[in-house]
C-alpha cells in the first residue's frame, strides 16, 4: 500500500496510508489529509488510485499551487520518491513494493550517512540547524540533523558527498565515486553548491530533502 509522509520544515507530522480510491488534501477537517494552515486551500488537491494501481494527483485550486519535485503541476502520475509541496508543507510519496537489491543498497548508504569530521558547539549556529530527511528506502522519513561543520553522506567505495556548514549556509560538494550528487535531478559538478530549503539531494540512489 502506498503512503504519504507529511512533514513541515523537516519534522515528520504524520504518515497516511492511501487506503481509499480518493485521497483529499486540504485545510478542511473532513479531508483525508487535513493540514491546519492558512497557506493551504480548503481542498487543494486530490489523489486518485487508477485501475492500473498507479496514483494520479490533481490540483484543485489555482490560487494555491501544488508542486511535484519543485515543478508546479495541475496533474501528475506519482512515482516512488516524488515530493509534493503544498504551502509550506511537504508530502513524500512512497510505494511499499520495491526491488530488494535496491533497498539493501539504500539501507547500507543510510547507515553511514551521518559520518562527520568536526563538531561545532556554537549555540547560535545550532539554533539555525539544517536537516536532511530521507525520502526513499528502508529509512524513509528519517531525519538527519546537520549539527556539525562537515557531514559526509554516502558510503566508502561508492558515491560520496560532503555537506559543509558555513556562515553563508550549507554547501554540498562531490567527494568520490562514479556518480556525482544530483540536486533536483541535476548533477552538481566539481564546484560546491549552496543548498536551499526544499532541495532534493540524490547520493548513490538515496534521496534526501534539505530543510533549513
Amino acid at each position: 500500500m502506498a503512503k504519504l509522509t507529511l512533514t513541515f520544515k523537516g519534522h515528520v507530522i504524520d504518515v497516511f496510508h492511501l487506503e481509499s480510491d480518493k485521497t483529499q488534501i486540504g485545510r478542511d477537517d473532513d479531508c483525508t489529509i487535513p493540514i491546519d494552515s492558512l497557506a493551504i486551500a480548503p481542498r487543494q488537491a486530490v489523489i486518485t488510485k487508477q485501475s492500473d494501481q498507479r496514483y494520479q494527483l490533481q490540483a484543485l485550486d489555482e490560487a494555491f499551487p501544488v508542486l511535484v519535485n519543485h515543478e508546479k503541476t495541475a496533474e501528475a502520475t506519482l512515482n516512488h520518491g516524488d515530493v509534493i509541496q503544498v504551502g509550506k508543507h511537504t508530502l513524500s510519496f512512497a510505494e511499499d513494493v520495491m526491488d530488494l537489491g535496491a533497498e539493501l543498497s539504500q539501507s547500507e548508504t543510510a547507515q553511514e550517512i551521518a559520518e562527520a569530521t568536526k563538531q561545532d558547539e556554537d549555540d547560535e549556529s545550532i539554533a539555525r540547524l539544517g536537516v536532511l530527511q530521507i525520502i526513499n528506502g528502508d529509512n524513509f522519513g528519517r531525519i538527519i540533523p546537520l549539527n556539525r561543520n562537515m557531514t559526509r553522506i554516502g558510503h566508502a567505495g561508492g558515491d560520496c558527498a560532503m555537506i559543509a556548514r558555513r556562515e553563508g549556509g550549507y554547501f554540498i560538494s562531490f567527494l568520490e565515486g562514479p556518480n556525482p550528487p544530483r540536486i533536483n535531478q541535476k548533477p552538481i559538478g566539481d564546484e560546491a553548491r549552496l543548498l536551499t530549503d526544499g532541495d532534493i539531494i540524490d547520493v548513490g540512489g538515496t534521496q534526501m530533502q534539505f530543510h533549513d
